[in-house]
């Protein structure tokens, strides 16, 4: 009977041993590997997803700047204020685009959009294209090429002209040819601040104007 409490005694603990001996051992090469892609894999969702959230973001406000700025340019328009004859300068001191940032190198009627892009903003002095005879001409430089596509599907009934990459998507003789955004938006290259003939399939031009109409 006692021989068998010390067989039972000894069992318990060789079993101990080896329970000591595993928790001792620590994680294995493929469990770790295994943490090491599921990490892998999260910074990865991340990188992709976070820009394209950003992006959204500003979009959003890119949208809400254009559509303060449209309202400015037509009361500026109709009330006589913004004729041919009005220097960019003159738009500046308005606060035609007050609530864009101006670019950093401080040349009349240049700022920024929300994705850093130059945006140059000059009078109409004279109708070109089957455009409006009085107005703002602006350029929008290295916009993603997503944003294009909502910036344009959410404000196009506020311009009187539009162009997109070269591609020619509304004038006062042609309504707005949504078929053709998407492509439009994608194709060509960028353009902005100073990669003329740089492939960039990424990123946007946008030429539009706004009447005071």
């Amino acid at each position: 009977m006692q021989g068998n409490e010390r067989a039972l005694v000894q069992m318990k603990h060789n079993m101990a041993d080896r329970w000591n001996k595993r928790r001792q051992r620590g994680v294995t090469l493929v469990e770790l590997s295994v943490a090491v892609a599921v990490m892998g894999l999260i910074m990865a969702g991340a990188m992709v997803g976070v820009p394209r959230l950003m992006n959204s973001v500003r979009v959003n406000q890119e949208i809400k700047d254009w559509q303060m700025a449209v309202v400015s340019v037509q009361n500026a328009v109709l009330s006589g204020q913004l004729t041919a004859k009005t220097t960019p300068k003159d738009m500046d001191n308005m606060g035609l685009f007050g609530a864009m940032t101006p670019s950093p190198s401080n040349v009349d009627g240049e700022y920024l959009n929300r994705f850093g892009g130059i945006m140059k903003m000059a009078p109409i002095t004279a109708a070109i294209n089957d455009g409006p005879n009085f107005g703002v001409q602006i350029t929008s430089e290295d916009v993603p090429s997503d944003q294009c596509q909502k910036f344009m599907t959410t404000l196009h009934t506020n311009f009187a002209t539009i162009s997109v990459n070269g591609t020619s998507l509304k004038n006062l003789k042609t309504s707005f040819q949504m078929s053709k955004l998407a492509e439009a938006c994608k194709s060509s290259n960028s353009g902005g601040q100073g990669d003329v003939g740089k492939n960039d399939l990424t990123k946007a031009k946008l030429e539009f104007t706004i009447s005071g109409s």
